[in-house]
């Protein structure tokens, strides 16, 4: 019942020429079946395996958190997806694994609701350890997500994978049937910015996003020093232009990802010295 709220009631920051992807989600919920035939894991970790005298047993140092976002995003989890909460408390239960020195997020997605974003931003000053996002596709809330949680965008190719779409936008199917309104005296303004762009007028609509819109650009140019305004007005990118407008930082495989966050905890753990 959840996703079924979101769906109705939420605010979809979504790459708009991939529609397919959340009607096939509005489609099976609105039947009441599954999105998935099960819930796909969460997260795993990765490291080396080290044998221990002592115990007889192998162990994993240098363990590392990886926790996939694959498909729409949503605030909650259910119909065998795992929403915005669950990501969450995985990402803390990384943060507070003693043994656990850094997370790499795998981003793949056209977006989604845009009321999971405060649960990201809840978190992200709590993240202190090392996080890396490698990324397929990172469009619209993705993107949002990525710069919150990561500390450095490795797209996993050069060929197909792409960032951007940072924007939003309303859109709806126009019907062909005459719509009627009716509202007593004391709710003159319910739903007027709808009924006026029923009538041509989308100045309110315009108005009404243009606040998330530019929260979403200030997000992206706080983290990522040197994204110019121009980059951020709902174009997406490949690796090259991505890397050099400064949405992206490099190409990489999991296993570069990996070594990244060796890296960056040696520095860290240096610093803290």
């Amino acid at each position: 019942m959840k996703i079924l709220s979101e769906i109705t009631g939420g605010t979809w920051l979504f790459k708009i020429d991939a529609p397919e992807q959340l009607k096939t989600l509005v489609n099976t919920v609105l039947a009441g079946g599954r999105i998935n035939e099960e819930t796909p894991e969460l997260s795993t970790f990765l490291g080396e395996k080290q044998f221990d005298e002592s115990t007889g047993e192998t162990k994993l140092i240098n363990k590392v958190a990886y926790i996939p976002m694959v498909g729409t995003m949503t605030k909650y989890s259910g119909m065998c997806i795992n929403g915005a909460d669950r990501i969450c408390a995985e990402a803390m239960k990384a943060q507070n694994d003693p043994d656990c020195i850094g997370t790499i997020f795998h981003i793949d997605g056209y977006g989604g609701n845009g009321d999971a974003i405060p649960l990201f931003q809840d978190i992200a000053p709590k993240l202190t350890k090392p996080r890396i996002n490698l990324i397929d596709k990172a469009l619209s809330a993705h993107y949002w997500v990525a710069i919150l949680l990561g500390q450095y965008n490795m797209l996993s190719n050069d060929l197909t994978a792409e960032v951007g779409s940072v924007g939003a936008q309303y859109s709806w199917e126009k019907s062909t049937n005459e719509i009627i309104i009716v509202r007593p005296p004391e709710s003159q303004e319910k739903n007027q910015d709808f009924i006026d762009a029923l009538a041509g007028d989308y100045s309110a609509l315009e108005k009404k996003l243009s606040p998330l819109a530019k929260k979403f650009q200030s997000s992206v140019m706080e983290s990522r020093p040197g994204v110019k305004i121009e980059h951020l007005q709902g174009a997406t990118y490949y690796a090259d232009e991505a890397i050099k407008f400064k949405l992206a930082d490099s190409v990489g495989t999991i296993n570069d990802a990996y070594k990244w966050l060796l890296a960056k905890s040696e520095i860290q753990k240096l610093k803290s010295k």
